[in-house]
């Protein structure tokens, strides 16, 4: 089941570790022995919506730092065009609202589903795709008039 919520093998892994620690912790808490596997999985979806939650706020911090442009950036282009590319993806990632930036860069990045980043941020599933889909349009759009304003540019 762990592995199914996160599709990672040691991600799982630590999920299992974690959820029997706090069922050990929390035993007390176990009223009917015959519940014990449905209330170990409620622990275990407890556990992976944290850990979601804090790969969100990773995602935040290192989006204000500047590592996100670095992390995108294609790595079989020559260090000149890496360098134009990530500089430009950065300034049109910080052009972007907070609220469109974080979905977009939980399901790209992390590799999040849209419905795990939805339960993560607690919103509905519905906001995650339309926000993805405002932060690509307006990307589109930012990729769009930097090239119009470049000297020398077709278009």
């Amino acid at each position: 089941m762990a592995y199914r919520l996160c599709g990672e093998a040691d991600t799982a892994e630590d999920l299992v570790q974690e959820t029997f620690y706090h069922a050990w912790k929390g035993r007390s808490q176990l009223r009917d022995r015959h519940l014990a596997r449905a209330w170990l999985f409620q622990i275990l979806r407890f556990r992976y919506a944290h850990l979601v939650r804090d790969r969100s706020r990773r995602i935040r911090a290192s989006a204000s730092t500047g590592d996100l442009a670095e992390q995108i950036a294609d790595p079989r282009a020559s260090p000149a065009i890496r360098l134009a590319d990530r500089d430009a993806l950065q300034v049109a990632l910080n052009k972007l609202d907070e609220d469109l930036k974080t979905p977009l860069l939980m399901v790209l990045l992390q590799g999040l589903t849209c419905r795990e980043t939805a339960k993560a941020l607690n919103i509905p599933l519905g906001t995650v795709l339309s926000r993805m889909h405002r932060a690509r349009q307006k990307l589109r759009s930012v990729f769009e008039s930097e090239n119009r304003s470049e000297p020398g540019a077709v278009g």
